[in-house]
């Protein structure tokens, strides 16, 4: 469903995304983890179609994301972390000026503006302006808008960031139940515990690069970590996560370190 071979992107001098290659079959999902500036987003973008790669190559569905953007956005649902909404627009209006340019017949998109509307609580919030809902409500409507259209590929950014444990986990919900009707699923989340649920693969990234791929078993094998002692309990994946990239960070100074001494 989703091949990414040899992604990268560059702004100038500075390296945002380097040599990351994925893959993402249907009913799959991915995770990625790292800390802010890690090239999460900038991979969800060019993944997108939205943002092109100064080298290597995304398909979706078998279409080149540079050669057919418009194809490829078709067929994906991008939540960006921070969701640009029009603050003058209803809830309803807006997903409904979305459900258009998707494409979807009036009365089938108005079904499932109102089914969505209620599996996220704001069914009496929909005739309200944007501008006057909260954080969380915005992140809701964010999510709405990129699953309206039944896409073949999710991708989201900290879906569940601005939201409160209650409508977190109807979130997670959701998710799993797209993924059970065979969509794939790429998520950036800071939520180690979902990211552990859901994923069939996780990808821990830093400075721009995937230092691993893999499920968690795979992961546990590259971290070199070992089952804690005292009760013979297999590390988390947040013990996987902190010893690669404390590794990573490790081998970076020394090859700096190297290469002042040279």
């Amino acid at each position: 469903m989703l091949e990414v071979d040899n992604l990268a992107k560059r702004y100038g001098d500075v390296v945002a995304l380097r040599d990351l290659s994925v893959r993402v079959e249907e009913g799959e999902c991915l995770v990625l983890l790292g800390r802010n500036g890690a090239g999460k987003t900038t991979a969800l973008r060019c993944m997108a179609g939205v943002l092109l790669p100064t080298a290597g190559t995304v398909r979706v569905d078998g279409i080149d994301a540079a050669e057919d953007p418009t194809a490829v956005r078709a067929r994906v649902g991008l939540m960006p972390e921070v969701p640009g909404l029009y603050e003058r627009m209803s809830a309803r209006a807006y997903l409904d000026h979305f459900g258009a340019i998707y494409d979807l017949e009036p009365s089938i998109r108005r079904r499932r503006i109102e089914e969505l509307l209620e599996t996220f609580e704001l069914t009496d919030a929909g005739d309200r302006w944007l501008g006057t809902f909260s954080k969380g409500m915005r992140q809701k409507v964010a999510l709405i808008r990129a699953t309206l259209h039944r896409p073949r590929l999710i991708l989201a950014d900290e879906p569940t960031s601005a939201l409160d444990p209650d409508s977190a986990r109807r979130a997670w919900i959701y998710l799993k139940d797209l993924q059970k009707s065979g969509c794939a699923l790429v998520i950036c989340t800071h939520s180690m515990d979902e990211a552990e649920q859901l994923a069939g693969d996780i990808g821990i990234m830093s400075g721009g690069r995937a230092l691993a791929v893999g499920n968690m078993v795979e992961l546990r094998r590259h971290s070199g970590l070992k089952p804690h002692q005292e009760v013979r309990e297999l590390p988390t994946l947040q013990d996987i996560y902190l010893a690669i990239v404390d590794n990573e960070g490790g081998l970076h100074r020394r090859e700096l370190a190297e290469t002042r001494t040279a």
